[in-house]
Order: structure tokens, then sequence, then C-alpha cells
């Protein structure tokens, strides 16, 4: 079955193999094994071609796993667009509006904005594991970049309470 599979997995390098109909690919796959197998083929059932084929279909799929020039190869496209994340980023994009009508300071304002990104983020992260519009495509990276948001406007938000703290708190 390994001499098969190695046979097979040539196909994965033809361009018109990808473009073919799945039936198409089916009887190929299904008749190359009667062929390779002659010696076993009467005892070849429906199921056990299915079968056949089906691990044909999982080693072509584990050569795409993860590898993006393969999947471009293979004709397999990510979306272009990372809506949701996009559609995410209104929430801080819609505070830093409504801020700016406030009295707030700039620094108040960019903080708030970037620790509301930094909980977005952080939901995102455990929710989906990806923020693609930002390029975050590992969960690990989305939560890490939650927390430095977090800090970072935190910090930023509180600046004016730390100013005032130093200048009434230190002769």
């Amino acid at each position: 079955m390994v001499d098969f599979i190695d046979h097979c997995n040539i196909k994965v390098y033809d361009k018109i193999f990808w473009s073919m109909d799945t039936s198409d690919v089916f009887d190929n796959i299904t008749n190359d094994a009667k062929n390779f197998f002659s010696h076993d083929s009467s005892r070849f059932d429906d199921e056990t071609l299915f079968n056949i084929f089906n691990i044909v279909v999982l080693t072509y799929a584990y050569s795409a796993y993860d590898q993006p020039k393969m999947q471009e190869f293979m004709g397999i496209k990510e979306s272009k667009f990372p809506w949701l994340s996009a559609i995410t980023l209104l929430y801080p994009i819609s505070l830093i509006i409504v801020l700016t009508q406030t009295s707030a300071s700039i620094p108040m304002i960019i903080g708030y904005v970037v620790a509301n990104l930094g909980y977005a983020l952080f939901v995102a992260g455990i929710a989906t594991g990806t923020f693609r519009i930002f390029g975050l495509t590992k969960r690990s990276h989305v939560l890490a970049m939650a927390v430095i948001a977090i800090f970072i406007g935190l910090f930023l938000s509180n600046l004016e309470v730390v100013n005032h703290l130093i200048q009434h708190c230190i002769p």
C-alpha cells in the first residue's frame, strides 16, 4: 500500500490533476489500484476501493496541511479579507470617535482605546485563536498581543494619575 501511495503522490505535482472532476479522480485512483494490485484486484470490493481512495486523499490533504505553497498549487485559497477581525476593529474605532467628544486627554483616549483593543484581542484569542487583520494566525500570538495592548492601554490611560502622584508626593 505504501508503494501505491507513493505512486499516487506523483499526481500531486500535476496541475491538470487539481482541475479534474472528483468523480474522475475517484475512477482514476480506483482503476490505478486495480492495475497496481492486479494479483489481488479480484478481491477488491467497492468498500475496499473506496477505502484506498480515502487513504490517497488523506495523503493529499496531509501534503497541503502546513505547506502554503502546496495549498496554492492545489488551488486552495484562503479567504482574501479577514472580515471578522476587521468588524471587531469597529469597536475601538467607535471609541475614538466617542472619546474625542469628551474632555479626556490624548494619552487617556489612546490608552482607553488600546486597552479595549486588547480586550477584543483577548476574546478573539480565546474564541478563534486568530486576528488576521493584524496577521496574527496563532492563538499564542493573539493572546500575547492582547496582554501587551492591555498593559500599554492601562499605562497610558493612567498616565495623568501617575504624573499627579509624582508631582504631589515627591518633594
